[in-house]
């Protein structure tokens, strides 16, 4: 099974994605590890990736995509941009990594970036979210930085996330009929949204074996 985990800039991502990987003995690939896995593939550097990972196109890869679909010379060519050919990649490690046991993917589209390329039964997506104040909170005891830094931070990479949803997938990032799952981390804790996925994640695994 693969799991997918879309989520809000401090609303516990990566300590659901953790705790559901030890529990399901399981592969976790989040930014860190889905830049390194891709890097040691060969085509693209670390710090390119490091740009352009979860992150909607430039203005210049977007015109140049547009006038590519729009040259008579090139209409014959599946145009392609970096960034069109990075997510392929992760596509392509995160279906390999899942060939031979359990996935828990962090971020990159969820659901979205893996359906229609394995069965729908085999995939468990969840949502979390949590009120932008407490998430503010959250990141300035974790990462020490001021209110400044985590609500300039938490704006960015909330901006960020949405438009590269939108514009790599035509969907939105709180549209709930995407997902298997959806959890309030400040609402319940990140402890009880630990314990929730685990018991949701497991159910749906029982049935897809049965």
């Amino acid at each position: 099974m693969i799991v997918t985990i879309q989520r809000e800039l401090g609303a516990g991502g990566l300590s659901v994605g953790e705790a559901l990987a030890q529990e399901l003995n399981a592969t976790l690939l989040d930014e860190k590890s889905i830049i390194e896995g891709l890097a040691s593939r060969g085509g693209f550097s670390t710090e390119y990736l490091e740009r352009v990972d979860e992150r909607p196109p430039t203005l210049a890869t977007s015109f140049m995509a547009d006038l590519a679909h729009a040259t008579a010379l090139v209409q014959a060519m599946e145009w392609k941009s970096a960034e069109h050919t990075v997510l392929d990649e992760i596509r392509s490690l995160v279906l390999e990594t899942a060939q031979n046991r359990n996935v828990v993917v962090i971020g990159h589209g969820g659901r979205k970036l893996l359906s229609g390329h394995m069965l729908e039964d085999d995939l468990f997506s969840i949502l979390l979210h949590a009120n932008k104040d407490w998430r503010i909170e959250q990141l300035m005891r974790r990462f020490s930085w001021t209110r400044e830094q985590a609500v300039e931070r938490v704006h960015h990479t909330d901006e960020l996330r949405k438009r590269y949803l939108r514009h790599f997938f035509s969907c939105e990032l709180y549209d709930a009929t995407t997902y298997d799952l959806v959890i309030d981390t400040e609402r319940i804790g990140i402890e009880s949204a630990i314990g929730i996925s685990k018991i949701a994640v497991r159910a749906a695994l029982d049935l897809s074996q049965a």
